[in-house]
């Protein structure tokens, strides 16, 4: 949910894009798009998973 909120305002300040519509192709990328980055940001927050056996 996050991320979708995130492409959605990437989207509209840095492109312009107007997100009116929930069965368009544009929202739907940008709301994978601002996923990936919340997930990518995450995982440099909390590093890699290192397990010690």
């Amino acid at each position: 949910m996050v991320g979708a909120l995130l492409g959605g305002w990437l989207g509209s300040v840095l492109f312009n894009a107007k997100l009116e519509e929930f069965f368009s192709i544009q929202t739907w990328l940008l709301a994978i798009g601002g996923s990936l980055i919340v997930l990518l940001i995450y995982g440099l927050i909390t590093g890699r998973n290192k397990r010690t056996t």
